[in-house]
């Protein structure tokens, strides 16, 4: 999967991570790395897994990756601070989900005990499934969404929930990653103090093919 490439053509019709100054508080506090890290969202194997999905997305070449930029800790103290209930809920619902299915699939007993080519395989699964197999997924999620406010015992579909999880988690590392400083001043177009605005022209003329550093 080459994910770097793939960084060029995503733009943010995606989960959006809006910088306020809370989050900019975040983002400076993990720009060092914390060995005693503890999540304040997610569990310790749910932190786990994360960490390994979001390297897996954004995996380190000659910048840094998702690991070396502390991205999941940024993750985990966003979501805590920033989500609402609702969504807190749903991301945790979609995590557990994604965790069944790549149980089951890779024959593990625990979490803990996922290679990288166990999830790997999961992200290649959900994200490169034909366009007819995403839809089925996302009908499934939608119509569980709908069904399970009038009626909370309905069994959830696991490969519907994962499969959206997935989808929002490589939305929010991706933006996370562009809203890093480290990559928003070295590896994207930054301009410090803007200049003339012009509209409509060629990013490979203008930057040479990056995006504009947010």
């Amino acid at each position: 999967m080459e994910r770097r490439k793939a960084l060029r053509t995503i733009g943010f019709g995606t989960t959006a991570i809006t910088v306020t100054p809370a989050v900019v508080g975040m983002l400076q506090s993990c720009q060092s790395k914390n060995n005693t890290f503890i999540p304040i969202h997610f569990s310790k194997d749910q932190f786990s897994v994360l960490s390994k999905l979001m390297d897996l997305i954004i995996p380190e070449t000659n910048i840094p990756g998702a690991i070396q930029l502390n991205l999941p800790e940024f993750l985990d103290g966003f979501i805590g601070a920033i989500f609402n209930a609702n969504a807190k809920e749903n991301i945790a619902k979609g995590l557990d989900c994604f965790i069944a299915v790549a149980l089951e699939d890779s024959a593990k007993d625990s979490a803990s005990s996922f290679s990288t080519e166990d999830l790997d395989s999961q992200l290649v699964k959900y994200l490169k499934a034909d366009q007819k197999q995403q839809q089925i997924w996302k009908k499934k999620k939608l119509a569980y969404s709908i069904a399970v406010k009038k009626d909370i015992s309905l069994d959830p579909p696991v490969k519907a929930i994962a499969h959206s999880f997935l989808l929002e988690l490589r939305s929010l590392t991706i933006n996370a990653f562009k809203t890093n400083e480290l990559i928003g001043e070295s590896v994207l177009a930054y301009l410090p103090i803007p200049g003339q605005y012009r509209g409509c022209v060629d990013l490979n003329e203008t930057t040479g093919g990056k995006a504009w550093s947010l």
